[in-house]
C-alpha cells in the first residue's frame, strides 16, 4: 500500500514496486485527496474526501485492503529495491508477527543512510538511526530490532494491524509511527530490522526536513504516544528526561551536529509550542491508555528494557544534518 499525494513521485514508487522480484498480490494507493492520482492497470485507489494526514490516509488504505497476509507500507517519495519485498517476506516467515523494518536511504546519490528505523531517549522522542552514514559504514543492529519503524516504508503483519486498530487518527503527520511502535510493544509484538531489504527515500519531499512547524508537531505528538505507552515511572519523571534530551540536544546544535543544527532557534521555538499542545491533549492520550492496559502484554519492566536498548546513542546525535555536504563525517 502506498500513502500518496498524487503526482511524477507516486508513478516512479509503483514503477518500483511492479519490478519487484516477489511480487505483491495487490498494490493499493491511498491518496489524501481526489486529484492527480493515476489510476493504472492493476492499482487499486482509495482517497480521502480532503486533504488528511498520514495517519487517516493511511488507515483508510488498510480499511481498503483488510488484508489477510503483510500489509507493506510506503510513502509515495520512495523507490524499492528490486529484492525489498522478497526480504520482508523472507523476514517474516522466519520471525513470525511484527513490524519489519527495512533500511532507507538517502533519494539524492550521496550513498548515505536517511535511517534504519528509529532509536529513542527516555521521554520517548525518538531519532532516525543511523541517520547520515554512508551505506557502507551502515550495520544491522545487534539484537536484530529497532525502538521504533519509520513510516516511511516498513512491512506490518496482519495480527499487528487487528490488535493494534492501524495508526491514531488524531495524530494526523509526526509521531504516528512512534505511537503505533510503542502500542505494539506494549502488545507483545517487536520491530525486527531486516538487513539487506532496501527503499530509497526523497526526505522532506512530503513535509520538509526542518522548520518550526514539523518541530511543532513532532514535540506535541511524541508527548501523546509517551503518555498513551510508556511506562508509568518514565511518565512521572519525564520532565527530567526532557530536560536531558533538550540539553543535549542543544550541545549537539552548538556544534553544528544532529537535528537541533538543522531545526535552528525557530525549530526550537516550534519545538515549545508542540509541548505546550501536548500537555494540554494529555488527558484524551491517557484515557486511550488506560482503554489499552486491559490488552497490554508489555509490563512496566519490559517496556523499560525497549528504551534501554534502543536508546539514543553519542553518535546519533553528534552527526551532521541531513543534507550537509556530501564529504563531512
Amino acid at each position: 500500500m502506498v500513502t500518496a499525494f498524487g503526482g511524477p513521485r507516486l508513478r516512479a514508487c509503483l514503477a518500483s514496486l511492479a519490478r519487484q522480484a516477489r511480487p505483491l498480490d495487490r498494490v493499493l494507493v491511498a491518496a489524501a485527496r481526489p486529484a492527480g492520482v493515476p489510476i493504472d492497470p492493476g492499482v487499486e485507489v482509495v482517497h480521502t474526501a480532503r486533504a488528511e494526514g498520514f495517519a487517516r490516509t493511511a488507515n483508510l488504505g488498510l480499511e481498503a485492503l483488510r488484508a489477510d497476509g503483510p500489509v507493506l507500507l510506503l510513502n509515495d517519495d520512495t523507490l524499492c529495491d528490486v529484492q525489498l519485498s522478497a526480504r520482508l517476506l523472507e523476514a517474516v516467515e522466519a520471525r513470525g508477527e511484527g513490524i519489519y523494518q527495512p533500511r532507507i536511504l538517502l533519494d539524492d546519490g550521496s550513498g548515505r543512510v536517511d535511517n534504519s528505523g528509529h532509536r529513542l531517549f527516555l521521554d520517548g522522542f525518538n531519532l532516525a538511526r543511523e541517520r547520515g552514514l554512508r551505506q557502507e559504514a551502515a550495520r544491522a543492529p545487534a539484537c536484530g530490532e529497532v525502538g521504533a519503524f519509520s513510516g516511511a516504508a516498513a512491512l506490518l503483519t496482519p495480527a499487528v494491524l487487528r490488535e493494534t486498530g492501524g495508526f491514531d487518527g488524531d495524530f494526523g503527520a509526526f509521531g504516528e509511527d512512534l505511537d503505533l511502535s510503542l502500542r505494539a510493544r506494549r502488545l507483545g509484538f517487536r520491530v525486527f530490522f531486516v538487513e539487506g531489504a532496501l527503499v530509497h527515500h526523497a526526505l522532506g519531499a512530503s513535509y520538509g526536513r526542518g522548520g518550526p512547524a514539523k518541530s511543532f508537531w513532532v514535540e506535541r505528538n511524541r508527548l501523546r504516544a509517551a503518555a498513551r505507552s510508556l511506562p508509568t515511572s518514565a511518565l512521572l519523571s519525564m520532565p527530567l528526561w526532557t530536560g536531558a534530551r533538550l540539553c543535549a540536544l542543544g550541545l549537539a546544535a552548538a556544534l553544528g551536529r544532529g537535528i537541533g543544527a538543522q531545526a535552528g532557534p525557530l525549530g526550537a521555538v516550534g519545538a515549545a509550542a508542540g509541548g505546550i499542545a501536548g500537555l494540554a491533549d494529555l488527558p484524551a492520550a491517557l484515557r486511550k491508555r488506560r482503554t489499552d492496559q486491559a490488552r497490554w502484554r508489555a509490563g512496566e519492566v519490559e517496556m523499560w528494557r525497549h528504551l534501554l536498548r534502543h536508546h539514543v546513542r553519542p553518535d546519533d546525535l553528534l552527526r551532521r544534518p541531513a543534507g550537509a555536504a556530501a564529504g563531512a563525517p
